[in-house]
């Protein structure tokens, strides 16, 4: 009788442990769902609306972040330039005015 109370107590921390990792994983966003999240959320611009906004003197930030050499060669006045590697690690310290709005080039 022992055993046999053991054995169903093992199976059913067994079944909700189980149980817990498939319902965890499920909570797990794919990498094609975030990429689809956050493209939700961002707003792609012409260059005639960034334009529009430079004229317009609105709150905005031009952060070029393609090679230095392209950068170098032309680029936006006023526009920051962060290569696309270190972006994500210092974005934080290099966008000041946190409302403005940010036009990825």
């Amino acid at each position: 009788m022992r055993k046999r109370f053991t054995v169903l107590i093992l199976t059913l921390i067994f079944a909700l442990s189980s149980t817990a990792g498939l319902y965890a994983a499920e909570k797990v966003k794919t990498p094609d769902q975030l990429i689809t999240e956050a493209k939700a959320k961002i707003k792609e611009v012409s260059v005639q609306d960034a334009k529009k906004m430079m004229d317009n003197n609105e709150k905005v930030i031009f952060l070029d972040i393609r090679d230095k050499e392209e950068y170098e060669k032309s680029h936006l006045p006023g526009a920051i330039h962060m290569s696309r590697g270190l972006l994500d690690f210092h974005v934080n310290e290099i966008i000041e005015d946190k409302n403005a709005k940010i036009v990825v080039i």
